[in-house]
C-alpha cells in the first residue's frame, strides 16, 4: 500500500525490525515507496536481522526463524537487504553497524535517494 504522504515529503526515513516480517516482493514494494517518499539525498536508515556474524549467531536466529517464519527471515539471513535497496533506487547503500545479540545479528544499513 502507498504511504499517506506527498512524493519527496522527508529528508530522512528510519525502519526498526520490521523487514524480517516481510515476504521478498512486500520487501521491495516497502523499499520503493519509502525511496518515493524520500527527497533527492534524503537517507533510509535500516536495523534489521542480517547475515549471521558466525556460526553461533546462525544458531541463534533460528527461533525467530521458527517464530516468524522462513519465508519472510531468509532473504535477511542470506544478506540481501543491500542488494534489495539498490534494485529499489537506492545509492551509496553500505552496512554501517552490526551487532551481536542474544537472537542473531543486527545490521545496521544506511541508503541514499538520488
Amino acid at each position: 500500500d502507498a504511504l499517506p504522504f506527498a512524493d519527496a515529503a522527508f529528508d530522512r526515513v528510519v525502519s526498526s525490525l520490521v523487514f524480517h516480517h516481510l515476504d521478498r516482493p512486500t520487501k521491495l514494494a516497502a523499499l520503493r515507496e519509502i525511496r518515493r517518499v524520500l527527497a533527492a539525498g534524503g537517507e533510509f536508515h535500516l536495523a534489521d536481522w542480517g547475515r549471521a556474524a558466525n556460526p553461533l549467531m546462525r544458531a541463534a536466529f533460528l527461533p525467530v526463524q521458527l517464530l516468524d517464519g522462513f519465508a519472510t527471515t531468509t532473504d535477511n539471513v542470506r544478506g540481501y537487504l543491500p542488494a534489495f535497496m539498490r534494485e529499489a533506487g537506492f545509492d551509496e547503500v553500505a552496512e554501517t553497524g552490526r551487532f551481536a545479540t542474544a537472537c542473531g545479528t543486527l545490521a545496521l544499513y544506511r541508503a541514499v535517494r538520488p
